[in-house]
Order: C-alpha cells, then sequence, then structure tokens
C-alpha cells in the first residue's frame, strides 16, 4: 500500500502551533499556564459591542469619538457582502451588527460607501434572513433590532426595508411591544434586562441605572457600558471601558472581563469536535491540567444567578466536566448539576429558556457520561431535554440542528469520523450564549486555521481509507472469503465502523487487524450458523484447537488458513516491535471463540433452550468483541499484557464490552433469530417470564444495557480503575460504539442499505465546505476531492457497484454546498441625511487609557 504524504497536514500543524500556541520548546515545566500566549486573543471581537464604544463621544471635544480606533475597526471590519459580522451563517446576528456599525460610521460622518454597502445588504438579505427565523424571534433580537432602527432614525438615517420585509419587521416591532406590556418587577427581573441596556425603553433605563449602585452586573457587557457611560458619564464606567480597550484591543468582544478558562474549553472543545485531538494531546493535557484545578477549588454557587453569568457559569462547567471526564479527570457532576436543588433557579431557566439554550445543550451532552449511581446526572438529562425540546423551531438554525442531532442520535451510537465531518462542513462551532449574541466565538483567523487544518486532515483520511479498503478487498478475495455465497459480505460495512472510530492516519496496522478479525469472525459465525454441518463444525474447531488443517476441506479449510494468514501476520508485526512471539496466545483466543459458537451449534442441532444463566455464559464470549479487538490491541502503544488473552472476562472493562455487545445485538437481532430458531436473549426471557410480552422484555433488557454502559464509561475513562493501557481502553470504547451504531434503533449491520450513505461519506464524498470563506488555499481541497470522487464512482470494484446502485439516494451529497450569497449592491435612496464633515481615518497607536472625567 502506497504511504500517504502527510506534509501539507504537519506543516499546518506545525503553523497553528506557533500561532495560536506558546512554543513548547522554550517553555519549562513552570511555564505550562503560558500554553496559550494570550487567550483574549483567542477571543473574536463582537462588531456590535464595537460599534457602540466607536458612538461614544470624547467628552472634552464632542463631535469627535473617544475611542477612534473602535471606529476605525469599524471601518476596516466590514465583510464583502457588505455586512458585519463574524459568519454568514449566523445571519440574524448580522442585522444588528450591521446596523450598530452603520449608525457608528452615520453618527461621525465617515464610510459614506461602507454604510450604502451596509444598507444595501439590509434591503436586499432582511428579508429572506427574518424569513428563516418562522416567525419566532429570539428576545435578544425582539429587543435589539427594533432599538437600532429607532436609532438609525435618530441619527437622520431612515432604513429602507424590502415590502416583503415590512409585515415581519411589524411582528418584531409588535413583540417588543408586548415584552413591554408585561407587568413585571423586582430585581432579578431587571437583571436580566441589564445586557440590553441600551435597547430598554428610557422608563426601564432609569430604574436599572438606579438600581446597578456599583455597576458589577452592567459592566460585564460593553455595548451596555458604553450606553451607560454617554447617559451618565459615570467615571467608573469610563474605566472599564478604558480597561476594556487596553486589555482587548480596538475590536471588543461581546463580554468582558473574559472567563479565560471558558475560552480553554471551547478551543479544546473545537479541537476536537474537527477531529484534530491527535495533533494536539502535549497543549490539550497542559489546558486541561490548568481547568481541573480552577474546577476543583471553585464550588458552584446560587449567587450567580444573581451576576446574571448563570449560563455561561453553566456552559463552562458542564463542558469542562465532560471535556475532563473523557479525558480520565475524577470529577463530580455536583460541579454544575447544583442547580437542579434551586427550585428558584429551575424556574429562572425555564422562563427564559431561550438564554439558557446552549448551556443545557452541554448540560444534555455532559449527561452521556453518566456512571453507575449518579442520579443527579439523570436528573440533569431530563431538565434539559425538556429544555431543548422547546427551542427546535425558536433559534439560531445552527444551533436548533446541532440540537435535533444531539436528541435523536445517541451519542455512543455516532462514528467520530462522521461527526468530524458533521462539524467541518458546518463550518462554525456552538458558542457560548449571552443573552444578546453570541461570545467566546474563536477569532476568525484562529478557526480559520483549524478549519483548514481539519478539512486537509479529513481528505488524508479519506485518501488513506480508500486505499485500506481496496487492500483488505483484495486480502478478503485472495483469502477465498468473498466466494463463500452462504456468507454475508460485509467489508466495507466492517472497514466503515472501524475506520469511523479509530480514525488517526498513524493507526493503519491497527485498523487492518480489526477489519480483517471482523471479516473472519462474521465469515465464520456465518458457516457456524447457517452452512457447516455439525460434524464440519467440529472438525474446524479442533483443527483450531490442535492449530492444524490436517483433514479439513471446502469452506472449514478456507477458513482455517485466513485465520492461520490473520494471526501469523499480527503475530510477526508484535515480534518486529517487541521482540516476542505471541502465535500461540492468539490462536488460543480464537480457540475459545470457535468453542462457543460449535456450543451454540450444538443447542440448535439438539433443539436445547437454555436458561439466561448458561446463554450468558457462552454468547457474551461468541459475540466475539473481545476476538476482534484484542489481537489487533496488540499492535498499539504501550504494550497490553499477554495474560488478557487466556481469560478475557477476567478483565473487567473487557467482560463489561462483551456483555454489553451482547446485549446490543439480541435486542437487535431478535426477530431473525426466532425466524432461525436460535436462543436469543429476549426470546429467553419471555419463555422464563411468560407474562410480559416482546416489548416488555426489550424494556427489560434496556436497562440491563444501559446499566452496563455506565459501568464500562466508568472503567473505561477514569484513570486507574482499569490496568490496562489508556490507549487499550479506548479501543474497547471505540469497539462499543461501533456496534452500539449497528444497533442502534435496527440491525443495521444486515441491511443492504441502511449505511451506504455514511458510508459514502465517510470513505468516498468530498467534504461540502463553502471553500471562499476560508483561506484560498481551501479552494484546492474542493477540485482535488471531487476528481478524487469521480475517480471512485467509475471505478469496477464491488463496493463501487453498491454505490452506484445508491446513487439514486446519495447522489445529492457529491455536490458542493453552495455559500448563501448576500447581496450588497448600493441602493438608490436608501442614505438620506447630510453628512457631517468627515474625519480621516488614520493609523492609532496601542490602545491608551482615556482620562476624561469631567462627570462629577
Amino acid at each position: 500500500m502506497e504511504l500517504p504524504d502527510y506534509s501539507l497536514v504537519k506543516n499546518l500543524v506545525i503553523k497553528v502551533k506557533k500561532e495560536m500556541f506558546s512554543s513548547s520548546s522554550s517553555s519549562s515545566e513552570h511555564d505550562d499556564d503560558h500554553v496559550v500566549d494570550d487567550v483574549y486573543r483567542l477571543v473574536s471581537p463582537s462588531a456590535y459591542d464595537t460599534a457602540w464604544l466607536a458612538m461614544v463621544p470624547n467628552p472634552e471635544k464632542p463631535d469627535r469619538p473617544l475611542f477612534r480606533g473602535c471606529l476605525q475597526w469599524v471601518l476596516r471590519n466590514q465583510k464583502p457582502g457588505g455586512f458585519w459580522g463574524s459568519s454568514e451563517s449566523t445571519a440574524i446576528y448580522s442585522l444588528t451588527s450591521t446596523l450598530a456599525c452603520i449608525v457608528a460610521l452615520t453618527t461621525w460622518s465617515v464610510g459614506h460607501t461602507a454604510i450604502q454597502k451596509g444598507l444595501g445588504f439590509i434591503h436586499a438579505n432582511a428579508e429572506e434572513i427574518l424569513k428563516e427565523q418562522n416567525g419566532c424571534f429570539p428576545k435578544w433580537f425582539v429587543l435589539l433590532f427594533p432599538a437600532i432602527v429607532d436609532l438609525a432614525k435618530t441619527k437622520g438615517l431612515h432604513v429602507h426595508f424590502s415590502n416583503g420585509s415590512k409585515a415581519l419587521i411589524q411582528q418584531v416591532f409588535h413583540e417588543r411591544q408586548q415584552l413591554f406590556q408585561i407587568n413585571r418587577s423586582g430585581q432579578e427581573y431587571y437583571e436580566t434586562l441589564m445586557p440590553y441596556l441600551e435597547a430598554l425603553p428610557e422608563t426601564y433605563n432609569e430604574i436599572l441605572l438606579q438600581q446597578s449602585e456599583d455597576y458589577g452586573l452592567l459592566i460585564q457587557f460593553p455595548s451596555a457600558t458604553a450606553y451607560a457611560f454617554m447617559k451618565t458619564g459615570n467615571k467608573n464606567l469610563l474605566v472599564n471601558l478604558n480597561s476594556v480597550v487596553q486589555r482587548c484591543g480596538y475590536g471588543v468582544p461581546a463580554i468582558y472581563p473574559i472567563d479565560e478558562d471558558l475560552v480553554k474549553i471551547c478551543l479544546i472543545n473545537r479541537i476536537e469536535t474537527l477531529g484534530l485531538a491527535e495533533y494536539f494531546m502535549d497543549e490539550i493535557t497542559t489546558l486541561l491540567d490548568q481547568v481541573f484545578r480552577s474546577y476543583v477549588n471553585n464550588e458552584g454557587t446560587e449567587m450567580t444567578v444573581k451576576h446574571g453569568l448563570l449560563p455561561l457559569e453553566l456552559y463552562r462547567d458542564s463542558l469542562a466536566f465532560r471535556l475532563l471526564r473523557l479525558h480520565g479527570y475524577t470529577v463530580s457532576p455536583w460541579k454544575f448539576c447544583w442547580f437542579l436543588q434551586d427550585e428558584d433557579i429551575l424556574v429562572h431557566i425555564e422562563e427564559h429558556h431561550e438564554t439558557f439554550l446552549s448551556a443545557m445543550y452541554n448540560v444534555y451532552r455532559a449527561s452521556d457520561l453518566t456512571f453507575a449511581g449518579e442520579s443527579q446526572l439523570e436528573d440533569a438529562r431530563l431538565f434539559s431535554t425538556r429544555i431543548l425540546e422547546k427551542e427546535t423551531t425558536n433559534s439560531a438554525k445552527l444551533l436548533v440542528d446541532q440540537i435535533k442531532h444531539e436528541l435523536s442520535h445517541p451519542w455512543l451510537a455516532r462514528l467520530d469520523h462522521l461527526e468530524h465531518r458533521k462539524c467541518i462542513e458546518r463550518e462554525d462551532a456552538i458558542h457560548p450564549w449571552t443573552g444578546n449574541a453570541f461570545s467566546y466565538r474563536l477569532s476568525f483567523s484562529s478557526d480559520a486555521m483549524l478549519q483548514q487544518l481539519a478539512i486537509e486532515n479529513y481528505s488524508l483520511r479519506q485518501s488513506i481509507f480508500r486505499d485500506e479498503l481496496t487492500e483488505l478487498q483484495r486480502w478478503s478475495k485472495d483469502m477465498g472469503l468473498c466466494d463463500m455465497r452462504f456468507a454475508r459480505q460485509k467489508t466495507a460495512y466492517c472497514y466503515f465502523a472501524v475506520a469511523s472510530t479509530v480514525s488517526s492516519p498513524s493507526l493503519s496496522d491497527v485498523r487492518l487487524a480489526l477489519v480483517k478479525s471482523a471479516i473472519l469472525v462474521t465469515v465464520a459465525d456465518d458457516f457456524f450458523d447457517a452452512e457447516g454441518s455439525l460434524s464440519d463444525l467440529k472438525s474446524l474447531t479442533n483443527a483450531v484447537r490442535r492449530r492444524q488443517q490436517k483433514g479439513l476441506n471446502g469452506y472449514s479449510k478456507t477458513i482455517f488458513k485466513a485465520l492461520k494468514d490473520l494471526l501469523d501476520d499480527i503475530s510477526m508485526q508484535f515480534f518486529n516491535k517487541y521482540g516476542y512471539d505471541v502465535n500461540i496466545y492468539l490462536q488460543d483466543l480464537w480457540r475459545q471463540t470457535f468453542v462457543k459458537w460449535l456450543k451454540e451449534a450444538e443447542w440448535s442441532s439438539t433443539g436445547h433452550t437454555p436458561s439466561i444463566a448458561e446463554y450468558l455464559q457462552v454468547a457474551t464470549s461468541s459475540i466475539a468483541a473481545q476476538t476482534i479487538i484484542l489481537p489487533a490491541a496488540l499492535l498499539l502503544s504501550p504494550q497490553l499484557g499477554i495474560d488478557i488473552l487466556k481469560c478475557p472476562q477476567n478483565e473487567p472493562l473487557t467482560n463489561l464490552l462483551m456483555v454489553s455487545t451482547r446485549l446490543l445485538n439480541d435486542i437487535g437481532t431478535y426477530e431473525r433469530e426466532q425466524e432461525e430458531g436460535k436462543p436469543n436473549l429476549v426470546l429467553l426471557h419471555m419463555k422464563e417470564n411468560p407474562n410480559l410480552g416482546v416489548e416488555e422484555s426489550i424494556e427489560v433488557i434496556q436497562k440491563m444495557l444501559d446499566e452496563t454502559k455506565k459501568q464500562f464509561l466508568e472503567q473505561a475513562l477514569v484513570n486507574g480503575v482499569s490496568d490496562i493501557p489508556e490507549a487499550c481502553k479506548l479501543l474497547h470504547f471505540q469497539c462499543l460504539k461501533a456496534f452500539q451504531m449497528f444497533y442502534n434503533s435496527t440491525n443495521a449491520f444486515d441491511s443492504q442499505t441502511d449505511l451506504l450513505a455514511d458510508i459514502n461519506k465517510a470513505i468516498y464524498f468530498p467534504l461540502k465546505v463553502d471553500h471562499r470563506s476560508l483561506a484560498g488555499s481551501h479552494s484546492q481541497v474542493g477540485t482535488k476531492s471531487l476528481q478524487i470522487q469521480q475517480r471512485v464512482i467509475g471505478t469496477s470494484s464491488t463496493f463501487s457497484k453498491s454505490i452506484t446502485e445508491s446513487r439514486t439516494s446519495t447522489t445529492g451529497a457529491v455536490k458542493f454546498l453552495q455559500g448563501k450569497k448576500f447581496s450588497a449592491k448600493p441602493y438608490a435612496g436608501i442614505l438620506s441625511l447630510k453628512m457631517r464633515k468627515s474625519i480621516t481615518p488614520t493609523t492609532f497607536p496601542k490602545p491608551k487609557a482615556c482620562t476624561y472625567l469631567w462627570h462629577k
């Protein structure tokens, strides 16, 4: 097999590490806290908040801006489409950001062309953007959008909307009016409005400013702080605005000060969801060590709700919990589950569920990692599910789509490689939510670098996967396994499941060993189930026991030769790596499996119905999960002890995998096995409990499975619980995910069509990315991938034939995603105001503190 070219990915990894992380070579062990040089530079500026700072007048020269650099930032950061904001995929945010920037430019009579382009964008695209909300506008938009439109009018700027959008605009204004007609009061209610101070009616502003004597909550939102400073001239507010600009530069974030742990967590999460973790393990470990120290030292408290940052804190702590637990840290879910014990907070979240949407999304995801006995996580899952189900039609499309995906596809049934594809094609991350805008979004340059690396890495994987699958198809043919008419031909299915979980380009030998074992298990299992006579099966089992093929012929001989070839190959690789032979141990592992298959065949031959205990003693081994993964695990580093091969069920993690995969299989295949007259746990449970029907028995077994998986997760994820190496524990986990995918809701393994679309996406179809929105080099990715795809579909291989047969349902996936194109033509008559004498933009020095304190 030709070696893949890693050079492009390797160079991009070096570039990302250089630009996003400090040099590890120049850092001592005491410099771990500086693995990221400056967390603030990783956070994307908020065009909306920057525009508000740009509006603030200089108190000594009121016809000049106080923060001229912010005004220049606005002038320099308009997108080619005429809008301001970080992404077209979050188009509704571009409306408020663009209007705010237009107002800022209008305030100082600069950027005439930019204003026209911005107004052109709004006139041409507001209708489409508003229609995408399906009549359900988020609260922040209902508050901010009418207010910024009204502010534009006070500046002498009339914003023209298309005729088709006027009814939608009126709806937004009407909903805003209804919000303020609700007769509510109290400190907590007013604090929920504090982030929107600049958008509230005058009466509300007076109340809020009177109640916020120390401005503790207010100063965390730059736009609200800028407005309050213009209203009051309070010196404390100016000090805060100066601090924002000095720390962040002229492009300010949506919230300040930044929670540095949250930025680190978001960065780790972004790297992992893009499928890049293997390249940044040292950096991830260092960052997680820092986060862990904060996590265990700070306890959650109900006081956070009084500071208005509860959504961010729940987002941070639940995501930190998930990442830390996935990486083996011992963490308690009470860090974020404490809110379940406070009825007032639960009511608060219910009433402001839109603000808590991204937080509840991460609470739900954290509950995926529930261990046995952690009832608080089960309660958190129920509560977060209720909140998320409310919002599947009433929030940002990006978040809504991901919530639907999360709720409808169990985490363990989702394969990592395809999840990485989904994240790459989405091109944007799920960000923390502050109520009026997304915050803690990675800067465009940082995210673009990661996105580019992810695209190249995914394309590299696909190239490797195509070559490996071709090699496996050749091996299966050479061994004669393809000629067995009775056997299920599942080479592509097995490889897809393995490659989509064990995706690292560096693990080719492990993947090949896993898939060859899975192919052989499938063929041999079918031979024992459907083809071989009892005499043939005994002869084959004895031959495996003796490790000699003498006396075998036909299918038995073919299976034996394939097994010998597989075990010799793995043994030779192990010998070359560690210096001693393990062939005899591998043969004994497979012997155990053949013995169990023979026992099941004898049951079927004699009509014996085993008890549940008798059945599980045999069936947890005959499922052969241990037979598939343990030989491949020998090729991992560090070395796996060979004692586990002698009696796999004595290792708790392996035993739990064997039980889990058997239960998954039996729930998914009971109908077929009932027709074939074979024992199955669902059927045996019904026999021993005649008062229960099929659904009741499946429910009982599903509960057994759920509890087993909780125990399995604890064994697999917590450091020190199991003695086997981390890489091997991960392989167990990946094996469970593959089985969960096959038997999640249907028996996809035996289906001829259920997985074809996913196989195409994983191995053949190029990514659907709008490369125009990324760096220029991305344009090469799409062209190259399309050429590969055309070549693959045109080939005559067996699997390509299956792809061609399924083309009716999957052809649409080949087309590139057409990025949304917003029109930005200047609209005659939009701009109807007398411009002030323009200020010529200049290059501004490093931000300095402004000391104009005229208000006493």
